[in-house]
């Protein structure tokens, strides 16, 4: 539990002052709630640690070696640098890093399911900004549908699976709606 505490404050005081992309929420909520669900999905204390500290290397200056400095688990560390994409090519699907990035994630359950925790959160923060981002909202939905297929098949989690599918279809409605 201490670990969580400690990860929660860590994250908070790397994302202090961000917000989410065109809404004005502090950034933390997000890991926050990725977080909550990842205690809802029964995961254990490293994956819940991974889900707060999930963005903290690829949107801030801090280092996978700042993280393991602070006192943070191999394990939880681990976890956070597999659901964190580490290229900055587009959205081709025949890029080698993407299909790398989703293989190792295939391979740990625990990646897995905070993977589809993780877009589900997405998916329902792009589904609040529809009506502003429609043209961004459309593209994110369908590379959602294009990548994420082989990841809810192969994950396990009830919780992680219901959340995701849940969130997915938070947008579509949304999108629907906006029509």
């Amino acid at each position: 539990m201490l670990a969580i505490l400690r990860a929660a404050t860590y994250a908070a005081a790397a994302h202090v002052g961000k917000t989410r992309r065109n809404l004005p929420d502090p950034y933390i909520n997000h890991p926050l709630r990725v977080a909550e669900h990842a205690v809802r999905a029964g995961l254990d204390e490293d994956a819940i640690v991974a889900a707060l500290l999930h963005d903290v290397v690829e949107d801030t200056d801090l280092t996978w070696d700042d993280l393991l400095a602070a006192g943070f688990s191999e394990r939880a560390v681990t976890l956070a640098r597999l659901l964190t994409k580490w290229w900055e090519a587009g959205d081709d699907d025949t890029t080698p890093d993407k299909a790398t990035y989703y293989g190792r994630i295939l391979e740990d359950a625990d990646a897995l399911a905070l993977k589809l925790l993780d877009r589900a959160d997405n998916l329902r923060d792009v589904a609040r900004i529809v009506g502003q981002r429609r043209e961004f909202a459309e593209k994110y939905l369908k590379k959602t549908r294009r990548e994420f297929p082989p990841l809810y098949e192969r994950c396990r989690n009830a919780h992680a699976r219901d959340t995701f599918a849940e969130s997915l279809a938070s947008l579509e409605l949304a999108l629907e709606r906006r029509r």
